[in-house]
Order: C-alpha cells, then sequence, then structure tokens
C-alpha cells in the first residue's frame, strides 16, 4: 500500500520521498466529515491542523506521526475541525508511532514557537484544572511545564507537547480552551494568540503562576467581551473546571 503523506507546505521538505502528498493549509472544516477513515495508510508530519486532519482521513491509526508544533495531536484520539464559527471535536485514534525530530523543529518562526508555548501551557493548566485530573494527568502536566522551564530548545518545545497531550487525553481541557473558541470562530484569532491573551488573565485565577514559561507581557484584542462569554457556555467542557465558574466571574477576570 502506498501511503499518503499530510503535511503542510512548510513540512513537505522534510520527507521528499512521497509521491501521495496532501498539503493542509488551515484547520480542518466539517467538510472533511465525509473523508473520514478514507485512507488505509497515513503519515503526518506538521502541527495541530495537520495531525487533525490525517487522523481524520486515516481508516487506522496515523503509522508514524512526526509533530512540529507543541498542539498535543499526536497524542490525543481526538482530532478538531470547524462547523463554521463552532469548535467541534471527532473521536479518532492515538497514532501508532510519534517520532519528535530536532533538525524538523530547529528554524520554527518566532511567532510559532510564542503561540505553541502558549497552547501547552494552556493545555496543562486546563488539565490539572480539570474535574477528570487523575495522578497520572497531573503528573504529565507538570513534567511538561517542568521541561519548558528548563527548554533549551525547539525539540524541549515539541517534547513538552506531546506530554501534555498526554494529559488531555486523559481529563481533556476546560476553561481556557472553552474561551479561547469564541475568539477564534468569531475574531479569526488564531489559537495560540487567544491562548496567549487569556493566559496572564486568568493562570492565577485558576491557581497557577506561569510567568516564568510565558512571560508578564499581556497581548491586546478587541472584541465584546460579554459576546464572547456567553459563547463560551455553549461549549461543555467548560464545566469540567473544577471551581465554580459563571458569566460574573469570567467578566471580571477577563
Amino acid at each position: 500500500m502506498n501511503p499518503l503523506l499530510v503535511c503542510s507546505k512548510s513540512t513537505r521538505k522534510f520527507l521528499p520521498g512521497y509521491d501521495r502528498v496532501r498539503i493542509v493549509t488551515s484547520a480542518p472544516t466539517k467538510d472533511i466529515l465525509s473523508e473520514v477513515g478514507t485512507e488505509e495508510d497515513v503519515i503526518a508530519i506538521g502541527g495541530g491542523a495537520v495531525i487533525d486532519t490525517a487522523k481524520i482521513i486515516s481508516k487506522n491509526p496515523l503509522r508514524i506521526c512526526y509533530p512540529t508544533t507543541a498542539a498535543g495531536s499526536s497524542a490525543t484520539s481526538w482530532s478538531v475541525y470547524w462547523d463554521g464559527t463552532q469548535k467541534c471535536s471527532l473521536k479518532r485514534m492515538i497514532p501508532k508511532e510519534v517520532m519528535l525530530q530536532g533538525m524538523f523543529v530547529d528554524d520554527l518562526p518566532n511567532e510559532v514557537v510564542r503561540d505553541t508555548t502558549y497552547d501547552v501551557v494552556s493545555h496543562c493548566l486546563d488539565s490539572m484544572s480539570s474535574v477528570k485530573a487523575t495522578d497520572e494527568s497531573i503528573g504529565y502536566c507538570k513534567e511538561a511545564l517542568d521541561i519548558l522551564r528548563n527548554k533549551k530548545s525547539n525539540f524541549d518545545l515539541i517534547h513538552a507537547g506531546h506530554i501534555a497531550g498526554q494529559a488531555i487525553e486523559i481529563a481533556g481541557t476546560n476553561l481556557l480552551h472553552s474561551l479561547s473558541y469564541p475568539l477564534t470562530g468569531h475574531y479569526g484569532i488564531s489559537h495560540g494568540k487567544a491562548l496567549g491573551y487569556l493566559l496572564p488573565k486568568l493562570s492565577k485565577f485558576m491557581g497557577y503562576d506561569v510567568d516564568d514559561i510565558i512571560g508578564d507581557f499581556e497581548i491586546e484584542l478587541k472584541f465584546d467581551k460579554e459576546f464572547v462569554i456567553e459563547e463560551t457556555f455553549k461549549y461543555e467542557k467548560i464545566y469540567e473546571f473544577n471551581r465554580e465558574i459563571n458569566m460574573e466571574i469570567l467578566y471580571e477576570e477577563l
């Protein structure tokens, strides 16, 4: 069977030996549901959108997955797609083999490094704050955050992202991610940037100090706060946050 390589424009160069190639340029939409499980043998190299797409169209667990961001999709059995402004999740399969390669991530743009760092930190904080958290998932989060605090290379960042992905496979996400979806779906703000806006405002409210990882600067965004909070509570996962949460509390914190 001739495998299909799913990649981005920038990661295609790392695996040139494939004649069947699918280039992913954005997060999958609901149109991809017509392709669920249509490919027998799939290999993926790229960030979350690439790996999510590959998992959706693959009939079997991805033969090999090479993550190039810290999105965590390489460690989960879920794929994200968008139905208009609504973020949706589809149950798929954890990749069979995950390979982290430093040479694939040495030259990541600074913006990608920044945004994917926000993502992995948010995965950890959401997972540790989940009603579904276990000793195992909390252990993964602490390990990932420790790697970030002692990071020497982009490889360490991607490694931390994969470990945090193992945590969200167990405990999922809640507060930070639920708030980020309306910012992305309705305002076109990238997932990482949305989380970068939310982290300084909510991390200490959640009981964690991660300023040593993300810095103490704040991203400025313009949006209708009441509308975003109303949309946030349409995502059931926000109710998996392990503390009382309501619209008034969120409005005050934001």
